[in-house]
């Protein structure tokens, strides 16, 4: 397809030469004589390439590039000149203008800015492809994806981490550390250790404790951001499973419940248990021999119930001389 290219000034000789100079090279031209014809040709056209003479009668070609850019047109301006300025080419430049060329315009010149240009718009509309086809599969994606830099400041999340973690996307450009929700702090957790290691991190089926989603269950993964050997940030991905941990509790199936992992039936009467004791305000004696996990169910208790953000001290009374303990738990005055 050939290249469109539109050439705009006020002298009908400079306007048949340079569309003669590119013609002859295989582009199609297009011409204004000022900046009233000009924007009449920009509405409904595209154009690969524009050429603008800065003096336009009443009209600059510097009016010209903002209505440009205005109008979200993007596409190379290259901005032509007899007299040129300073100042005048600092504001084209300032405007986004390509290039900034005087008269009078050589052949040689003229085709030379406009491959350059082309090439420029060739990279950049592949460049934006690229960038929507990404925006557009972030947006598709039901897990949560935000992604960080180095700093622990939110570079970009999608829709779903609204839904998951209760974001919005004025989170972009604030500390990651300042969530919006009260949580369990594992995403957090799980970053940072990214950011520590380089090195990827799986969580397996948290509970969130998010105040107003209180059952929440989600696996967390975070990849380290890698470009050209250069660590820069983090990208987290939160996958919602409370509705599968759900289908799995009506089915007697759970594979895990807190950081208690298990399947079969006596594990699924112990998942149950605790569920039932949670909110119970009781003392919970928890027996069993040395590595059974006692340790684990204090804490899914813990965490499971209201009591979830309030401090859990653990001891380990055996650990502790038996003339010490009372001291070591409930205080002493020195010398009784």
């Amino acid at each position: 397809m050939k290249a469109k290219i539109l050439i705009i000034d006020d002298e009908e000789s400079i306007r048949f030469t340079l569309e003669n100079f590119l013609s002859k090279e295989g582009y199609e031209v297009v011409t204004a004589k000022d900046f009233t014809e000009a924007v009449q040709r920009l509405d409904g056209t595209t154009f690969d390439v524009i050429f603008t003479d800065i003096l336009l009668g009443e009209k600059t070609g510097i009016d010209l590039l903002r209505e440009i850019r205005k109008g979200n047109i993007f596409c190379p301006v290259i901005m032509i000149t007899g007299y040129p300025n300073i100042d005048t080419a600092t504001e084209a430049v300032r405007l986004g203008a390509f290039d900034y060329i005087s008269k009078p315009v050589t052949q040689e010149t003229l085709l030379h800015s406009a491959g350059m240009a082309l090439q420029y718009k060739k990279i950049n509309d592949e460049r934006e492809r690229f960038r929507s086809n990404l925006e557009a599969i972030f947006r598709s994606i039901k897990d949560a994806i935000i992604t960080v830099d180095k700093e622990l400041t939110v570079v970009e999340l999608n829709d779903a981490a609204k839904d998951i973690c209760g974001f919005s996307h004025d989170m972009q450009g604030r500390p990651f550390s300042s969530l919006p929700h009260k949580c369990n702090g594992k995403c957090l957790q799980a970053v940072m250790e990214t950011i520590r290691t380089k090195g990827p991190v799986e969580m397996l089926r948290h509970e969130c404790h998010r105040n107003d989603r209180y059952d929440q269950v989600v696996t967390i993964n975070t990849s380290p951001l890698i470009s050209r050997g250069i660590f820069s940030g983090v990208v987290l991905v939160i996958k919602d499973e409370t509705r599968l941990t759900s289908l799995e509790r009506d089915m007697k199936e759970r594979r895990q419940f807190h950081n208690i992992v298990g399947k079969s039936d006596k594990m699924q009467k112990i998942y149950s248990l605790i569920e039932d004791l949670s909110e119970v305000q009781t003392t919970v004696l928890i027996t069993g021999e040395s590595g059974t996990g006692k340790e684990l169910i204090a804490e899914a208790l813990h965490y499971k119930g209201s009591r979830r953000y309030k401090p859990l001290v653990k001891v380990n009374c055996s650990a502790l001389p038996e003339n010490l303990l009372e001291s070591e738990l409930f205080g002493h005055v020195k010398g009784a």
